[in-house]
């Protein structure tokens, strides 16, 4: 069984949990049974696996679906929709209700359009990144907040969000801009913790950035100032989209009002990975324009520049 993250209807306590084809409450008497999102068949007969990923199989359809992935349907308030199919495998799709994001396939990221845009591989795991930082200068100034949200082999959400300690205070400006003060960070991580844990959850991910080439400067000279090997992989830059696209206005907040994407406490690291997140899918449903990809190793370049420029040196 898996718990959900949102109360009971009932009795608003968090006792709901999924199992084999319905949710109950173990506080309560709310029950209520599902059928496959694939091919809306009763479940009564599907068969079971029990495990660290409960999982059931289809009699109908065939298909194999995992109880968690359920349960993030329900939690993030998703909307499972079988009449606008994926164009490419011709499953559900997904959407938010709530806002403007493009049909996901129900089956994301193993399928997510064309195969030649994964490089022949047809599954992948994405994290949406973004820095708050005390300045324009990764050399000179430093990262204040990170914010990273992963979707995974299976399309589910993993959160990474941590304040950093600057050794310098914050200005008033950037405070005007993010919010964030001097006593907000006082007791947060240093950077070189923080910048090892960020390593780990983003495991071999491809990143999803808006302005790569700035938020890939930060990153870049951290990994090469705290001496971590970091894999080769994609880098996807929503901004360089949106341009290629020929939007007539390309920031994170123009495109987010254009879109409808909700974008509360804009400038704050997760808040802008998360709108950075549902442009990904609004561009990748409107096929306008191939994304635009380039490697990690394509920026480091540029970092070892800015370590030789001040000065900086590895630290073991």
């Amino acid at each position: 069984m898996i718990r959900l993250k949102k109360p009971c209807p009932r009795c608003s306590n968090l006792s709901v949990v999924v199992h084999r084809n319905g949710l109950s409450c173990e506080s309560c008497d709310f029950k209520v049974s599902y059928c496959c999102p694939i091919c809306d068949a009763n479940l009564s007969q599907a068969s079971f696996s029990e495990g660290s990923d409960p999982q059931y199989t289809c009699e109908t359809c065939r298909n194999t679906v995992s109880l968690a992935k359920i349960a993030y349907i329900i939690d993030n308030g998703m909307h499972l929709d079988c009449t606008s199919r994926c164009p490419y495998c011709n499953g559900p799709t997904l959407h938010r209700q709530s806002m403007n994001m493009g049909n996901r396939c129900f089956f994301f990221p193993r399928c997510s359009g064309p195969v030649d845009l994964f490089g022949g591989k047809t599954e992948r795991s994405f994290v949406f990144l973004d820095f708050e930082t005390t300045g324009l200068d990764a050399g000179r100034d430093a990262i204040i907040e990170i914010g990273a949200l992963k979707l995974d082999g299976e399309g589910l959400e993993h959160v990474y969000q941590s304040f950093v300690k600057p050794p310098v205070a914050i200005s008033a400006k950037i405070t005007h801009i993010t919010g964030i003060t001097d006593e907000m960070v006082a007791h947060a991580p240093t950077i070189a913790e923080s910048i090892h844990k960020l390593v780990a959850f983003l495991g071999d991910a491809t990143l999803v950035i808006h302005n790569a080439d700035f938020d890939m400067m930060w990153l870049g000279t951290a990994l090469l100032q705290h001496s971590i090997v970091f894999p080769d992989r994609p880098v996807i830059c929503t901004l360089k989209w949106a341009r290629q696209n020929q939007e007539t206005q390309c920031s994170l907040g123009a495109l987010s009002k254009k879109y409808k994407i909700g974008h509360q406490n804009a400038h704050r690291a997760l808040a802008d990975a998360a709108a950075t997140k549902e442009l990904f899918f609004i561009f990748d449903q409107l096929k306008k324009d191939q994304r635009p990809e380039l490697a990690v190793s394509d920026y480091m370049g540029k970092c070892q520049q800015i370590m030789a420029r001040y000065g900086l040196v590895p630290i073991s």
